[in-house]
Protein backbone atom coordinates (compact mmCIF):
# COMPACT_ATOMS: atom_id res chain seq x y z
CA UNK A 1 0.00 0.00 0.00
CA UNK A 2 1.33 3.44 -0.93
CA UNK A 3 2.19 5.60 2.07
CA UNK A 4 0.93 9.17 2.02
CA UNK A 5 2.61 11.80 4.14
CA UNK A 6 2.27 15.42 5.16
CA UNK A 7 5.02 17.94 5.86
CA UNK A 8 5.16 20.22 8.90
CA UNK A 9 7.39 23.30 9.04
CA UNK A 10 7.45 25.39 12.24
CA UNK A 11 8.83 28.81 11.26
CA UNK A 12 9.82 32.02 13.01
CA UNK A 13 11.50 34.91 11.18
CA UNK A 14 12.53 32.89 8.13
CA UNK A 15 11.76 35.45 5.40
CA UNK A 16 15.16 34.97 3.73
CA UNK A 17 14.98 31.18 3.53
CA UNK A 18 11.38 29.90 3.63
CA UNK A 19 10.86 30.11 -0.17
CA UNK A 20 13.85 27.83 -0.79
CA UNK A 21 12.64 25.45 1.91
CA UNK A 22 9.19 25.18 0.37
CA UNK A 23 10.57 24.79 -3.15
CA UNK A 24 12.70 21.85 -2.00
CA UNK A 25 9.67 20.24 -0.34
CA UNK A 26 7.50 20.68 -3.42
CA UNK A 27 10.28 19.15 -5.56
CA UNK A 28 10.31 15.85 -3.66
CA UNK A 29 10.33 12.71 -5.82
CA UNK A 30 7.46 11.45 -3.63
CA UNK A 31 5.03 14.33 -3.35
CA UNK A 32 3.42 15.21 0.00
CA UNK A 33 -0.33 15.42 0.40
CA UNK A 34 0.04 18.80 2.12
CA UNK A 35 2.67 21.16 3.45
CA UNK A 36 1.66 22.84 6.70
CA UNK A 37 3.62 25.96 7.60
CA UNK A 38 3.03 27.18 11.14
CA UNK A 39 4.24 30.74 11.71
CA UNK A 40 4.91 31.26 15.40
CA UNK A 41 5.80 34.69 16.70
CA UNK A 42 7.44 36.04 13.53
CA UNK A 43 8.16 39.75 13.41
CA UNK A 44 9.31 39.80 9.77
CA UNK A 45 7.56 39.01 6.47
CA UNK A 46 7.50 35.21 6.86
CA UNK A 47 3.71 35.06 7.09
CA UNK A 48 3.15 37.26 4.05
CA UNK A 49 5.65 35.31 1.94
CA UNK A 50 4.17 31.91 2.81
CA UNK A 51 0.59 33.03 2.27
CA UNK A 52 1.56 34.42 -1.13
CA UNK A 53 3.07 31.05 -2.08
CA UNK A 54 -0.06 29.28 -0.84
CA UNK A 55 -2.15 31.25 -3.34
CA UNK A 56 -0.39 29.55 -6.24
CA UNK A 57 0.26 26.15 -4.63
CA UNK A 58 -2.77 24.49 -3.04
CA UNK A 59 -0.67 21.95 -1.13
CA UNK A 60 0.63 24.73 1.13
CA UNK A 61 -1.47 25.52 4.20
CA UNK A 62 -0.43 28.41 6.43
CA UNK A 63 -1.46 28.45 10.08
CA UNK A 64 -0.27 30.33 13.16
CA UNK A 65 0.46 29.57 16.78
CA UNK A 66 1.71 31.37 19.85
CA UNK A 67 5.52 31.81 19.91
CA UNK A 68 7.63 28.71 20.47
CA UNK A 69 8.57 25.75 18.29
CA UNK A 70 6.69 23.30 20.49
CA UNK A 71 3.49 25.32 20.14
CA UNK A 72 3.92 25.29 16.35
CA UNK A 73 4.60 21.54 16.41
CA UNK A 74 1.40 20.92 18.36
CA UNK A 75 -0.68 23.07 16.01
CA UNK A 76 0.69 21.23 12.98
CA UNK A 77 -0.08 17.83 14.50
CA UNK A 78 -3.61 18.95 15.39
CA UNK A 79 -4.55 19.77 11.79
CA UNK A 80 -2.50 17.33 9.68
CA UNK A 81 -4.19 14.76 7.44
CA UNK A 82 -1.67 11.90 7.65
CA UNK A 83 -0.20 9.68 10.32
CA UNK A 84 3.19 9.84 8.57
CA UNK A 85 4.66 13.31 9.01
CA UNK A 86 7.92 14.79 7.78
CA UNK A 87 9.15 17.76 9.79
CA UNK A 88 11.85 20.22 8.80
CA UNK A 89 13.00 23.70 9.76
CA UNK A 90 12.26 26.79 7.71
CA UNK A 91 15.90 27.68 7.06
CA UNK A 92 17.03 24.51 5.28
CA UNK A 93 16.67 22.82 1.91
CA UNK A 94 15.96 19.09 1.52
CA UNK A 95 17.40 16.72 -1.07
CA UNK A 96 14.81 15.64 -3.61
CA UNK A 97 14.74 11.96 -2.57
CA UNK A 98 14.58 12.64 1.17
CA UNK A 99 10.92 11.81 1.73
CA UNK A 100 11.06 8.77 -0.56
CA UNK A 101 14.07 7.33 1.29
CA UNK A 102 12.63 7.99 4.74
CA UNK A 103 9.35 6.33 3.79
CA UNK A 104 11.24 3.29 2.51
CA UNK A 105 13.20 3.08 5.76
CA UNK A 106 10.09 3.44 7.94
CA UNK A 107 8.15 0.90 5.88
CA UNK A 108 11.00 -1.59 5.87
CA UNK A 109 11.18 -1.94 9.64
CA UNK A 110 7.94 -2.12 11.67
CA UNK A 111 9.88 -1.37 14.88
CA UNK A 112 10.84 2.09 13.64
CA UNK A 113 8.79 5.08 14.73
CA UNK A 114 11.09 7.85 13.56
CA UNK A 115 13.69 8.26 10.81
CA UNK A 116 16.09 11.17 11.05
CA UNK A 117 18.06 12.84 8.30
CA UNK A 118 21.68 13.91 8.03
CA UNK A 119 23.03 17.44 7.56
CA UNK A 120 25.07 19.15 4.86
CA UNK A 121 26.55 22.39 6.17
CA UNK A 122 27.60 25.61 4.51
CA UNK A 123 29.14 28.64 6.21
CA UNK A 124 27.18 31.81 5.62
CA UNK A 125 30.32 33.96 5.70
CA UNK A 126 33.58 31.98 5.30
CA UNK A 127 35.67 35.14 5.64
CA UNK A 128 34.98 35.93 9.29
CA UNK A 129 37.70 35.24 11.85
CA UNK A 130 35.45 32.65 13.47
CA UNK A 131 34.82 30.81 10.18
CA UNK A 132 38.47 30.86 9.12
CA UNK A 133 39.99 29.50 12.31
CA UNK A 134 37.35 27.95 14.55
CA UNK A 135 34.98 25.95 12.35
CA UNK A 136 35.37 22.82 10.31
CA UNK A 137 35.75 22.81 6.53
CA UNK A 138 32.14 21.77 6.01
CA UNK A 139 31.25 23.42 2.70
CA UNK A 140 28.56 20.98 1.68
CA UNK A 141 30.12 17.92 3.34
CA UNK A 142 27.46 15.49 4.53
CA UNK A 143 27.56 14.76 8.26
CA UNK A 144 25.50 11.91 9.70
CA UNK A 145 24.65 12.56 13.36
CA UNK A 146 24.06 9.88 15.97
CA UNK A 147 20.91 11.55 17.23
CA UNK A 148 17.65 13.06 15.98
CA UNK A 149 17.93 16.66 14.76
CA UNK A 150 14.97 18.96 14.27
CA UNK A 151 16.16 20.10 10.85
CA UNK A 152 14.74 16.94 9.21
CA UNK A 153 12.92 13.82 10.39
CA UNK A 154 9.88 11.70 9.56
CA UNK A 155 7.71 10.01 12.14
CA UNK A 156 4.53 7.97 12.55
CA UNK A 157 2.42 10.10 14.87
CA UNK A 158 0.13 7.48 16.42
CA UNK A 159 3.06 5.23 17.23
CA UNK A 160 5.07 8.21 18.54
CA UNK A 161 2.33 9.22 20.97
CA UNK A 162 1.93 5.59 22.05
CA UNK A 163 5.64 5.46 22.94
CA UNK A 164 5.39 8.76 24.81
CA UNK A 165 2.36 7.54 26.78
CA UNK A 166 4.19 4.32 27.66
CA UNK A 167 7.11 6.35 29.04
CA UNK A 168 4.74 8.84 30.70
CA UNK A 169 6.38 11.71 28.79
CA UNK A 170 4.26 14.67 27.69
CA UNK A 171 4.36 15.32 23.95
CA UNK A 172 4.94 18.13 23.03
CA UNK A 173 5.29 20.26 26.21
CA UNK A 174 5.10 23.99 25.37
CA UNK A 175 8.13 24.85 27.51
CA UNK A 176 10.48 22.38 25.80
CA UNK A 177 13.65 23.97 24.43
CA UNK A 178 15.08 21.16 22.30
CA UNK A 179 12.10 19.29 20.89
CA UNK A 180 14.41 17.08 18.84
CA UNK A 181 16.24 15.98 21.99
CA UNK A 182 12.94 14.94 23.55
CA UNK A 183 12.00 13.01 20.41
CA UNK A 184 15.37 11.26 20.52
CA UNK A 185 14.68 10.18 24.11
CA UNK A 186 11.15 8.98 23.36
CA UNK A 187 12.12 6.99 20.25
CA UNK A 188 15.33 5.47 21.61
CA UNK A 189 15.56 1.98 20.13
CA UNK A 190 12.87 2.91 17.61
CA UNK A 191 14.69 5.48 15.48
CA UNK A 192 17.29 5.38 12.73
CA UNK A 193 19.39 8.10 11.13
CA UNK A 194 20.03 7.81 7.39
CA UNK A 195 22.28 9.76 5.02
CA UNK A 196 20.09 9.33 1.93
CA UNK A 197 17.84 12.03 3.39
CA UNK A 198 19.55 15.25 4.37
CA UNK A 199 19.02 18.94 4.93
CA UNK A 200 21.37 21.69 3.81
CA UNK A 201 21.96 24.19 6.60
CA UNK A 202 23.86 27.42 7.14
CA UNK A 203 26.33 27.26 10.03
CA UNK A 204 26.95 30.23 12.30
CA UNK A 205 29.88 32.44 11.30
CA UNK A 206 30.39 34.56 14.43
CA UNK A 207 31.36 33.86 18.04
CA UNK A 208 28.21 35.64 19.22
CA UNK A 209 25.91 33.33 17.26
CA UNK A 210 27.92 30.28 18.29
CA UNK A 211 27.48 31.24 21.93
CA UNK A 212 23.72 31.72 21.45
CA UNK A 213 23.40 28.23 19.97
CA UNK A 214 25.59 26.57 22.59
CA UNK A 215 23.60 28.06 25.47
CA UNK A 216 20.36 26.93 23.86
CA UNK A 217 21.64 23.38 23.33
CA UNK A 218 22.97 23.15 26.88
CA UNK A 219 19.77 24.49 28.41
CA UNK A 220 17.73 22.05 26.34
CA UNK A 221 19.90 19.11 27.34
CA UNK A 222 19.78 20.05 31.02
CA UNK A 223 16.01 20.50 30.90
CA UNK A 224 15.45 17.03 29.45
CA UNK A 225 17.82 15.40 31.96
CA UNK A 226 16.07 17.07 34.89
CA UNK A 227 12.58 16.23 33.64
CA UNK A 228 13.31 12.67 32.51
CA UNK A 229 16.31 11.35 34.47
CA UNK A 230 15.24 7.72 33.94
CA UNK A 231 15.56 8.01 30.17
CA UNK A 232 18.05 10.80 29.43
CA UNK A 233 21.77 10.76 30.20
CA UNK A 234 24.25 13.62 30.57
CA UNK A 235 25.55 14.33 27.05
CA UNK A 236 28.54 16.43 28.10
CA UNK A 237 30.89 13.48 28.40
CA UNK A 238 29.20 11.05 26.03
CA UNK A 239 31.69 8.61 24.43
CA UNK A 240 29.43 8.54 21.37
CA UNK A 241 29.70 12.30 20.93
CA UNK A 242 33.47 12.23 21.48
CA UNK A 243 33.84 9.54 18.82
CA UNK A 244 31.66 11.59 16.47
CA UNK A 245 33.85 14.66 17.05
CA UNK A 246 37.15 12.80 16.54
CA UNK A 247 35.97 11.39 13.21
CA UNK A 248 35.18 14.90 11.99
CA UNK A 249 38.38 16.36 13.50
CA UNK A 250 40.53 13.99 11.44
CA UNK A 251 39.08 15.48 8.24
CA UNK A 252 40.16 19.04 9.10
CA UNK A 253 43.10 20.29 7.05
CA UNK A 254 45.79 22.62 8.43
CA UNK A 255 47.32 22.79 11.90
CA UNK A 256 45.93 26.28 12.54
CA UNK A 257 42.39 25.17 11.84
CA UNK A 258 42.85 22.03 13.97
CA UNK A 259 44.05 24.15 16.90
CA UNK A 260 41.13 26.55 16.52
CA UNK A 261 38.50 23.82 16.32
CA UNK A 262 40.05 21.99 19.29
CA UNK A 263 40.05 25.23 21.31
CA UNK A 264 36.36 25.75 20.57
CA UNK A 265 35.63 22.13 21.54
CA UNK A 266 37.41 22.60 24.87
CA UNK A 267 35.63 25.91 25.46
CA UNK A 268 32.31 24.21 24.89
CA UNK A 269 33.18 21.52 27.44
CA UNK A 270 34.29 24.18 29.94
CA UNK A 271 31.02 26.07 29.45
CA UNK A 272 29.16 22.81 30.03
CA UNK A 273 30.87 22.36 33.39
CA UNK A 274 30.35 26.02 34.33
CA UNK A 275 26.64 26.02 33.55
CA UNK A 276 26.17 22.68 35.26
CA UNK A 277 27.66 24.10 38.47
CA UNK A 278 26.21 27.62 38.31
CA UNK A 279 22.81 26.73 36.79
CA UNK A 280 22.65 30.16 35.13
CA UNK A 281 21.15 28.92 31.89
CA UNK A 282 18.02 30.55 30.49
CA UNK A 283 15.20 28.01 30.15
CA UNK A 284 12.87 30.27 28.18
CA UNK A 285 11.84 28.34 25.01
CA UNK A 286 11.82 31.60 23.00
CA UNK A 287 15.46 32.32 22.24
CA UNK A 288 17.53 35.01 20.60
CA UNK A 289 18.23 34.08 16.98
CA UNK A 290 21.63 33.27 15.49
CA UNK A 291 21.36 35.88 12.75
CA UNK A 292 24.32 34.72 10.65
CA UNK A 293 22.37 31.57 9.69
CA UNK A 294 19.36 33.51 8.41
CA UNK A 295 20.70 33.97 4.90
CA UNK A 296 19.66 32.52 1.57
CA UNK A 297 21.48 29.37 0.52
CA UNK A 298 23.49 30.20 -2.58
CA UNK A 299 25.82 27.18 -2.78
Amino acid sequence: MEVTYSVGIPVRNEESTIVQTLESILSQSTHPREVIVCVNGSTDNTYAITTDMALSEDKIKVITSSPGKANAWNRIVSVCSDNTMMFCDGDVTINSAAAENMIKTLSGNPELVLVGGSNAYFTSNPNTFFSKYFTEDTQGRLIKPNWVTGSLYMTKLNELFTLADKLKIELMPPDIINEDGLLDVITKGHNEIIDSAYSTIMKVSTFHDWYIQIKRIMAGQRQIIEKHPDYASDPQFSPKKLQHYLARFNEIEGIGKKIGVTSLFLLRKALGVYYKISDKLDYNPIWEEATSTKVRLTN
